[in-house]
């Protein structure tokens, strides 16, 4: 078998090996906090080696910015799909802002952000990394389907990139902020949807074209 051959043969077990560092490392963060979770901890949750860990991550610190990329990635990923940017305002803010309520309110998700949160402040670089793989992308998707509606006429909006962030802060003001503080579990499908949609609607009333007095 040549060298080639086994370097394709390699890389499935080699991402396997990852993934079962990402996910031994999820639980242990999320059970014991990042300080006090120790590689021997992952390595023993895992079943792979401090070799093969540090070859893949290169310590501890690695492995927790790698496991926040990717959970921003599935956090807000679905937030972000372009084919969002032809449909009308009511549809798309309902269908994000309940998305968007149903994926950060998630236990896996709000303990993500309580890592980031109480982490952040000694790794700088990490909630950097959080903020532009996750709110950031989000908001400038949203920012510019709101340029795309002013051009056409349909909304009136002075600045875009502000409209998106106080969009998002409308929704971000109630349920997780009571989530990540333990004071209440996640709200269901129908409690999301009908708060969404109110605050959908006071949102539209305030920059749909021709609903402004002069």
């Amino acid at each position: 078998m040549s060298d080639e051959d086994s370097s394709v043969l390699a890389r499935p077990r080699l991402e396997a090996r990852r993934r079962a560092f990402l996910e031994a490392a999820t639980a242990a963060f999320l059970e014991k906090g990042y300080a006090a979770t120790t590689l021997d901890d992952i390595i023993a949750r895992s079943g792979g080696s401090r070799q093969t860990l540090y070859a893949l991550f290169g310590g501890k610190q690695g492995l927790f910015k790698a496991l926040v990329a990717e959970r921003c990635t599935q956090i807000f990923g679905p937030l972000c799909g372009q084919h969002l940017l032809d449909r009308a305002p009511e549809d798309v803010l309902v269908d994000l802002g309940v998305r968007f309520i149903a994926t950060v309110t998630t236990p896996d998700t709000l303990g993500v952000y309580r890592l980031v949160v109480s982490e952040g402040i000694f790794m700088k670089e990490l909630a950097e990394q959080f903020w532009e793989n996750g709110p950031a992308r989000t908001r400038a998707m949203l920012a510019r389907y709101f340029e795309q509606q002013v051009e056409r006429g349909t909304l009136r909006l002075d600045d875009p990139a502000q409209a998106a962030h106080q969009f998002w802060g409308m929704l971000l003001g109630n349920f997780q902020f009571q989530c990540l503080l333990g004071l209440r579990e996640p709200p269901g499908p129908e409690e999301s949807e009908a708060y969404v949609r109110a605050a959908v609607s006071h949102f539209l009333d305030g920059c749909r074209a021709g609903g402004r007095t002069p």
